[in-house]
Protein backbone atom coordinates (compact mmCIF):
# COMPACT_ATOMS: atom_id res chain seq x y z
CA UNK A 1 0.00 0.00 0.00
CA UNK A 2 2.97 2.32 0.47
CA UNK A 3 3.53 2.14 -3.30
CA UNK A 4 -0.18 2.90 -3.95
CA UNK A 5 -0.03 5.87 -1.56
CA UNK A 6 3.11 7.12 -3.25
CA UNK A 7 1.46 6.99 -6.69
CA UNK A 8 -1.61 8.88 -5.49
CA UNK A 9 0.58 11.44 -3.73
CA UNK A 10 2.55 11.88 -6.96
CA UNK A 11 -0.66 12.51 -8.89
CA UNK A 12 -0.52 9.20 -10.79
CA UNK A 13 -4.13 8.21 -10.15
CA UNK A 14 -4.49 5.71 -13.00
CA UNK A 15 -1.31 3.91 -11.99
CA UNK A 16 -2.47 3.92 -8.35
CA UNK A 17 -5.84 2.36 -9.25
CA UNK A 18 -4.12 -0.29 -11.35
CA UNK A 19 -1.65 -1.17 -8.57
CA UNK A 20 -4.48 -1.25 -6.00
CA UNK A 21 -6.43 -3.68 -8.16
CA UNK A 22 -3.32 -5.80 -8.59
CA UNK A 23 -2.83 -5.81 -4.80
CA UNK A 24 -6.46 -6.74 -3.87
CA UNK A 25 -6.94 -9.38 -6.61
CA UNK A 26 -4.37 -11.85 -5.17
CA UNK A 27 -5.97 -11.53 -1.71
CA UNK A 28 -9.44 -12.42 -3.10
CA UNK A 29 -7.99 -15.32 -5.04
CA UNK A 30 -6.14 -16.50 -1.93
CA UNK A 31 -9.37 -16.32 0.14
CA UNK A 32 -11.29 -18.46 -2.38
CA UNK A 33 -8.43 -20.95 -2.56
CA UNK A 34 -8.33 -21.22 1.26
CA UNK A 35 -12.10 -21.96 1.37
CA UNK A 36 -11.76 -24.67 -1.29
CA UNK A 37 -8.83 -26.13 0.61
CA UNK A 38 -10.81 -26.20 3.86
CA UNK A 39 -13.75 -28.05 2.24
CA UNK A 40 -11.42 -30.55 0.54
CA UNK A 41 -9.52 -31.18 3.79
CA UNK A 42 -12.73 -31.82 5.74
CA UNK A 43 -14.02 -34.22 3.10
CA UNK A 44 -10.73 -36.09 3.15
CA UNK A 45 -10.81 -36.18 6.95
CA UNK A 46 -14.35 -37.62 6.99
CA UNK A 47 -13.42 -40.27 4.44
CA UNK A 48 -10.33 -41.18 6.42
CA UNK A 49 -12.36 -41.43 9.64
CA UNK A 50 -14.85 -43.75 7.94
CA UNK A 51 -12.05 -45.97 6.66
CA UNK A 52 -10.49 -46.10 10.13
CA UNK A 53 -13.85 -47.19 11.58
CA UNK A 54 -14.14 -50.00 9.03
CA UNK A 55 -10.60 -51.21 9.73
CA UNK A 56 -11.27 -51.19 13.45
CA UNK A 57 -14.45 -53.20 12.97
CA UNK A 58 -12.72 -55.85 10.87
CA UNK A 59 -9.90 -56.21 13.39
CA UNK A 60 -12.29 -56.46 16.31
CA UNK A 61 -14.30 -59.21 14.60
CA UNK A 62 -11.16 -61.34 14.40
CA UNK A 63 -10.58 -61.03 18.16
CA UNK A 64 -14.02 -61.32 19.67
CA UNK A 65 -17.54 -60.20 19.04
CA UNK A 66 -17.78 -58.21 22.25
CA UNK A 67 -14.66 -56.24 21.52
CA UNK A 68 -15.96 -55.64 18.00
CA UNK A 69 -19.16 -54.14 19.36
CA UNK A 70 -17.20 -51.92 21.76
CA UNK A 71 -14.85 -50.83 18.98
CA UNK A 72 -17.73 -50.03 16.66
CA UNK A 73 -19.39 -47.99 19.38
CA UNK A 74 -16.18 -46.06 20.11
CA UNK A 75 -15.61 -45.46 16.40
CA UNK A 76 -19.14 -44.20 15.96
CA UNK A 77 -18.77 -41.82 18.92
CA UNK A 78 -15.43 -40.50 17.64
CA UNK A 79 -16.81 -40.10 14.15
CA UNK A 80 -19.77 -38.17 15.48
CA UNK A 81 -17.52 -35.87 17.56
CA UNK A 82 -15.15 -35.27 14.65
CA UNK A 83 -18.04 -34.65 12.30
CA UNK A 84 -19.63 -32.28 14.81
CA UNK A 85 -16.37 -30.34 15.22
CA UNK A 86 -15.80 -30.18 11.47
CA UNK A 87 -19.35 -29.11 10.72
CA UNK A 88 -19.27 -26.41 13.41
CA UNK A 89 -15.89 -25.05 12.19
CA UNK A 90 -16.99 -25.14 8.57
CA UNK A 91 -20.20 -23.38 9.53
CA UNK A 92 -18.25 -20.57 11.19
CA UNK A 93 -15.98 -20.29 8.16
CA UNK A 94 -18.97 -20.22 5.80
CA UNK A 95 -20.65 -17.50 7.87
CA UNK A 96 -17.57 -15.29 7.98
CA UNK A 97 -16.99 -15.77 4.24
CA UNK A 98 -20.61 -14.84 3.50
CA UNK A 99 -20.28 -11.70 5.64
CA UNK A 100 -17.08 -10.79 3.80
CA UNK A 101 -18.84 -11.17 0.46
CA UNK A 102 -21.42 -8.63 1.68
CA UNK A 103 -18.65 -6.15 2.56
CA UNK A 104 -18.47 -6.89 6.32
CA UNK A 105 -14.78 -7.55 7.03
CA UNK A 106 -15.13 -7.26 10.83
CA UNK A 107 -16.41 -10.84 11.41
CA UNK A 108 -13.99 -13.58 12.67
CA UNK A 109 -14.35 -17.38 12.85
CA UNK A 110 -12.96 -17.67 16.43
CA UNK A 111 -12.11 -21.35 15.73
CA UNK A 112 -9.31 -22.49 18.09
CA UNK A 113 -8.91 -26.16 17.12
CA UNK A 114 -5.49 -27.38 15.98
CA UNK A 115 -6.70 -29.49 13.05
CA UNK A 116 -6.94 -28.51 9.39
CA UNK A 117 -10.22 -26.69 10.00
CA UNK A 118 -8.62 -24.54 12.72
CA UNK A 119 -5.61 -23.72 10.55
CA UNK A 120 -7.85 -22.81 7.62
CA UNK A 121 -10.06 -20.67 9.90
CA UNK A 122 -7.04 -18.82 11.29
CA UNK A 123 -5.74 -18.26 7.76
CA UNK A 124 -9.16 -16.82 6.82
CA UNK A 125 -9.11 -14.53 9.89
CA UNK A 126 -5.59 -13.35 9.01
CA UNK A 127 -6.63 -12.67 5.41
CA UNK A 128 -9.67 -10.67 6.52
CA UNK A 129 -7.53 -8.69 8.98
CA UNK A 130 -5.04 -7.95 6.21
CA UNK A 131 -7.80 -6.87 3.82
CA UNK A 132 -9.34 -4.70 6.56
CA UNK A 133 -6.00 -3.04 7.19
CA UNK A 134 -5.63 -2.52 3.46
CA UNK A 135 -9.04 -0.85 3.29
CA UNK A 136 -8.13 1.38 6.23
CA UNK A 137 -4.92 2.36 4.49
CA UNK A 138 -6.81 3.05 1.27
CA UNK A 139 -9.21 5.34 3.15
CA UNK A 140 -6.32 7.16 4.80
CA UNK A 141 -4.54 7.44 1.48
CA UNK A 142 -7.62 8.91 -0.16
CA UNK A 143 -7.90 11.49 2.63
CA UNK A 144 -4.21 12.36 2.30
CA UNK A 145 -4.56 12.67 -1.48
CA UNK A 146 -7.46 15.07 -1.01
CA UNK A 147 -5.39 17.15 1.41
CA UNK A 148 -2.41 17.05 -0.93
CA UNK A 149 -4.56 18.23 -3.83
CA UNK A 150 -5.72 21.23 -1.81
CA UNK A 151 -2.14 21.98 -0.83
CA UNK A 152 -1.01 21.63 -4.45
CA UNK A 153 -3.62 24.17 -5.52
CA UNK A 154 -2.09 26.69 -3.09
CA UNK A 155 1.44 25.72 -4.14
CA UNK A 156 0.57 26.15 -7.81
CA UNK A 157 -0.62 29.70 -7.15
CA UNK A 158 2.58 30.41 -5.24
CA UNK A 159 4.72 28.96 -8.06
CA UNK A 160 2.98 31.20 -10.59
CA UNK A 161 3.66 34.28 -8.47
CA UNK A 162 7.30 33.26 -7.93
CA UNK A 163 7.84 32.53 -11.63
CA UNK A 164 6.56 35.96 -12.54
CA UNK A 165 8.87 37.52 -9.94
CA UNK A 166 11.81 35.46 -11.24
CA UNK A 167 11.22 36.68 -14.78
CA UNK A 168 11.22 40.27 -13.52
CA UNK A 169 14.42 39.80 -11.52
CA UNK A 170 16.26 38.00 -14.33
CA UNK A 171 16.84 41.22 -16.29
CA UNK A 172 18.38 42.91 -13.26
CA UNK A 173 20.60 39.88 -12.54
CA UNK A 174 21.84 39.87 -16.14
CA UNK A 175 23.21 43.42 -15.76
CA UNK A 176 24.83 42.51 -12.44
CA UNK A 177 26.48 39.48 -14.06
CA UNK A 178 28.26 41.75 -16.55
CA UNK A 179 29.69 43.81 -13.67
CA UNK A 180 30.80 40.60 -11.97
CA UNK A 181 32.62 39.55 -15.16
CA UNK A 182 34.62 42.80 -15.17
CA UNK A 183 35.52 42.45 -11.48
CA UNK A 184 36.56 38.82 -11.91
CA UNK A 185 38.96 39.75 -14.70
CA UNK A 186 40.60 42.31 -12.37
CA UNK A 187 40.95 39.63 -9.68
CA UNK A 188 42.54 37.27 -12.23
CA UNK A 189 45.27 39.84 -12.98
CA UNK A 190 45.97 40.29 -9.26
CA UNK A 191 46.14 36.52 -8.80
CA UNK A 192 48.87 36.22 -11.43
CA UNK A 193 50.97 38.84 -9.62
CA UNK A 194 50.49 37.05 -6.29
CA UNK A 195 51.56 33.77 -7.92
CA UNK A 196 54.86 35.35 -9.04
CA UNK A 197 55.53 36.65 -5.50
CA UNK A 198 54.85 33.25 -3.96
CA UNK A 199 57.27 31.60 -6.41
CA UNK A 200 60.01 34.02 -5.28
CA UNK A 201 59.27 33.19 -1.64
CA UNK A 202 59.47 29.48 -2.45
CA UNK A 203 62.91 29.95 -4.05
CA UNK A 204 64.22 31.86 -1.00
CA UNK A 205 62.83 29.20 1.35
CA UNK A 206 64.58 26.46 -0.62
CA UNK A 207 67.89 28.39 -0.49
CA UNK A 208 67.52 28.83 3.28
CA UNK A 209 66.82 25.12 3.66
CA UNK A 210 70.04 24.35 1.75
CA UNK A 211 72.08 26.65 4.03
CA UNK A 212 70.54 25.04 7.12
CA UNK A 213 71.39 21.58 5.80
CA UNK A 214 75.03 22.66 5.26
CA UNK A 215 75.13 24.07 8.80
CA UNK A 216 73.90 20.75 10.16
CA UNK A 217 76.70 18.94 8.32
CA UNK A 218 79.38 21.34 9.64
CA UNK A 219 78.00 21.07 13.18
CA UNK A 220 78.13 17.29 12.98
CA UNK A 221 81.76 17.42 11.80
CA UNK A 222 82.69 19.89 14.59
CA UNK A 223 80.99 17.69 17.13
CA UNK A 224 83.01 14.70 15.92
CA UNK A 225 86.28 16.74 16.13
CA UNK A 226 85.55 17.93 19.67
CA UNK A 227 84.64 14.39 20.67
CA UNK A 228 88.02 13.21 19.37
CA UNK A 229 89.65 16.04 21.38
CA UNK A 230 87.94 14.70 24.49
CA UNK A 231 89.25 11.23 23.71
CA UNK A 232 92.78 12.62 23.23
CA UNK A 233 92.64 14.52 26.53
CA UNK A 234 91.56 11.31 28.23
CA UNK A 235 94.57 9.54 26.72
CA UNK A 236 96.84 12.39 27.91
CA UNK A 237 95.38 11.94 31.38
CA UNK A 238 96.36 8.28 31.30
CA UNK A 239 99.93 9.22 30.25
CA UNK A 240 100.13 11.83 33.03
CA UNK A 241 99.01 9.19 35.51
CA UNK A 242 101.83 6.93 34.30
CA UNK A 243 104.38 9.77 34.61
CA UNK A 244 103.10 10.57 38.11
CA UNK A 245 103.53 6.94 39.11
CA UNK A 246 107.09 6.92 37.72
CA UNK A 247 107.92 10.16 39.57
CA UNK A 248 106.61 8.71 42.82
CA UNK A 249 108.74 5.61 42.35
CA UNK A 250 111.78 7.77 41.44
CA UNK A 251 111.25 9.87 44.57
CA UNK A 252 111.05 6.71 46.65
CA UNK A 253 114.28 5.38 45.08
CA UNK A 254 116.03 8.73 45.70
CA UNK A 255 114.94 8.61 49.34
CA UNK A 256 116.30 5.09 49.68
CA UNK A 257 119.56 6.18 47.98
CA UNK A 258 119.90 9.09 50.45
CA UNK A 259 119.45 6.71 53.36
CA UNK A 260 122.04 4.33 51.96
CA UNK A 261 124.47 7.24 51.31
CA UNK A 262 124.08 8.37 54.91
CA UNK A 263 124.96 4.90 56.07
CA UNK A 264 128.08 4.92 53.85
CA UNK A 265 129.41 8.04 55.59
CA UNK A 266 132.07 10.08 53.80
CA UNK A 267 132.18 7.66 50.91
CA UNK A 268 128.52 8.21 50.13
CA UNK A 269 128.42 12.03 50.24
CA UNK A 270 128.69 12.43 46.48
CA UNK A 271 126.05 9.83 45.92
CA UNK A 272 123.84 11.58 48.49
CA UNK A 273 124.08 14.84 46.55
CA UNK A 274 123.02 13.09 43.36
CA UNK A 275 120.19 11.32 45.18
CA UNK A 276 118.94 14.64 46.57
CA UNK A 277 118.93 16.16 43.10
CA UNK A 278 117.06 13.15 41.71
CA UNK A 279 114.56 13.47 44.56
CA UNK A 280 114.12 17.17 43.82
CA UNK A 281 113.59 16.42 40.12
CA UNK A 282 111.08 13.69 40.99
CA UNK A 283 109.16 16.12 43.21
CA UNK A 284 109.19 18.78 40.49
CA UNK A 285 108.00 16.15 38.00
CA UNK A 286 105.19 15.16 40.36
CA UNK A 287 104.13 18.80 40.74
CA UNK A 288 104.27 19.32 36.97
CA UNK A 289 102.29 16.16 36.24
CA UNK A 290 99.71 17.14 38.88
CA UNK A 291 99.33 20.54 37.21
CA UNK A 292 99.03 18.83 33.82
CA UNK A 293 96.45 16.45 35.27
CA UNK A 294 94.34 19.39 36.54
CA UNK A 295 94.59 21.09 33.16
CA UNK A 296 93.65 17.88 31.34
CA UNK A 297 90.62 17.48 33.62
CA UNK A 298 89.61 21.05 32.86
CA UNK A 299 90.07 20.34 29.13
CA UNK A 300 87.83 17.28 29.47
CA UNK A 301 85.17 19.33 31.28
CA UNK A 302 85.36 22.05 28.64
CA UNK A 303 85.27 19.42 25.89
CA UNK A 304 82.13 17.84 27.33
CA UNK A 305 80.52 21.28 27.58
CA UNK A 306 81.53 22.02 23.99
CA UNK A 307 80.09 18.68 22.81
CA UNK A 308 76.81 19.43 24.60
CA UNK A 309 76.71 22.96 23.16
CA UNK A 310 77.44 21.72 19.65
CA UNK A 311 74.76 19.03 20.02
CA UNK A 312 72.27 21.69 21.07
CA UNK A 313 73.34 23.87 18.14
CA UNK A 314 72.91 20.89 15.81
CA UNK A 315 69.44 20.29 17.24
CA UNK A 316 68.49 23.95 16.77
CA UNK A 317 69.84 23.95 13.21
CA UNK A 318 67.92 20.75 12.52
CA UNK A 319 64.77 22.43 13.82
CA UNK A 320 65.52 25.41 11.59
CA UNK A 321 65.98 23.02 8.68
CA UNK A 322 62.66 21.32 9.46
CA UNK A 323 60.98 24.71 9.74
CA UNK A 324 62.44 25.80 6.42
CA UNK A 325 61.26 22.55 4.85
CA UNK A 326 57.79 23.10 6.30
CA UNK A 327 57.79 26.65 4.97
CA UNK A 328 58.94 25.45 1.56
CA UNK A 329 56.23 22.78 1.54
CA UNK A 330 53.58 25.28 2.64
CA UNK A 331 54.70 27.77 0.01
CA UNK A 332 54.60 25.04 -2.61
CA UNK A 333 51.07 24.13 -1.55
CA UNK A 334 50.13 27.81 -1.56
CA UNK A 335 51.59 28.10 -5.05
CA UNK A 336 49.43 25.21 -6.21
CA UNK A 337 46.42 26.74 -4.45
CA UNK A 338 47.08 30.12 -6.05
CA UNK A 339 47.46 28.53 -9.47
CA UNK A 340 44.19 26.69 -8.94
CA UNK A 341 42.57 29.92 -7.77
CA UNK A 342 43.87 31.65 -10.89
CA UNK A 343 42.35 28.96 -13.06
CA UNK A 344 39.08 29.15 -11.14
CA UNK A 345 38.99 32.94 -11.46
CA UNK A 346 39.64 32.66 -15.18
CA UNK A 347 36.85 30.11 -15.47
CA UNK A 348 34.62 32.39 -13.40
CA UNK A 349 35.35 35.24 -15.80
CA UNK A 350 34.29 33.01 -18.66
CA UNK A 351 31.30 31.66 -16.74
CA UNK A 352 30.00 35.10 -15.73
CA UNK A 353 29.27 35.88 -19.37
CA UNK A 354 27.43 32.59 -19.64
CA UNK A 355 25.46 33.50 -16.52
CA UNK A 356 24.03 36.57 -18.20
CA UNK A 357 22.94 34.42 -21.13
CA UNK A 358 21.51 31.73 -18.86
CA UNK A 359 19.57 34.31 -16.85
CA UNK A 360 17.75 35.29 -20.03
CA UNK A 361 16.87 31.65 -20.63
CA UNK A 362 15.69 31.37 -17.02
CA UNK A 363 13.25 34.21 -17.62
CA UNK A 364 11.81 32.31 -20.58
CA UNK A 365 11.64 29.09 -18.54
CA UNK A 366 9.81 30.96 -15.76
CA UNK A 367 7.12 32.03 -18.22
CA UNK A 368 6.82 28.46 -19.46
CA UNK A 369 6.55 27.24 -15.85
CA UNK A 370 3.66 29.62 -15.28
CA UNK A 371 1.76 28.10 -18.21
CA UNK A 372 2.57 24.56 -17.06
CA UNK A 373 1.38 25.18 -13.50
CA UNK A 374 -1.88 26.68 -14.76
CA UNK A 375 -2.44 23.56 -16.86
CA UNK A 376 -1.67 21.42 -13.80
CA UNK A 377 -4.68 22.95 -12.01
CA UNK A 378 -7.07 21.00 -14.25
CA UNK A 379 -5.28 17.74 -13.48
CA UNK A 380 -5.52 18.48 -9.75
CA UNK A 381 -9.28 18.95 -10.05
CA UNK A 382 -9.59 15.57 -11.75
CA UNK A 383 -7.40 13.96 -9.06
CA UNK A 384 -9.63 15.41 -6.34
CA UNK A 385 -12.72 13.88 -8.01
CA UNK A 386 -11.03 10.48 -8.23
CA UNK A 387 -10.05 10.68 -4.55
CA UNK A 388 -13.68 11.33 -3.57
CA UNK A 389 -14.82 8.36 -5.68
CA UNK A 390 -12.21 6.14 -4.01
CA UNK A 391 -13.41 7.10 -0.52
CA UNK A 392 -16.99 6.32 -1.53
CA UNK A 393 -16.00 2.86 -2.82
CA UNK A 394 -14.05 1.94 0.30
CA UNK A 395 -16.80 3.18 2.65
CA UNK A 396 -18.98 0.29 1.42
CA UNK A 397 -16.79 -2.10 3.44
CA UNK A 398 -17.19 -2.49 7.19
CA UNK A 399 -13.79 -2.94 8.89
Amino acid sequence: MDDVNALFAAGKVAEGNTLRGQTLAPLSTQLAANLDKIIALKAATAAQAEQDAKDTARTAQLVMVAMALVGIAVAVVLALRIAHTMVRGLGRIEGVAAAASRGDLSQRTDVTSRDETGRAARALDASLAQIGGLMTEVTGTADRVAGAVASLHDSARTVIDQAQGAASAAAHVSGSAQNVSSNVQTVAAGTEEMTASIREIAKNAQDAAGVAASAVTVADQTNATVAKLGESSAEIGQVVKAITSIAEQTNLLALNATIEAARAGEAGKGFAVVANEVKDLAQETAKATEDISHRVEQIQIDTEAAVAAISEISSIIAQINDTQSTIASAVEEQTATTNEMGRNVAEAATGSAEIAHNIGEIAGKAEQSTSTVEAMGGALDELESMSSALRSSVSAFRV
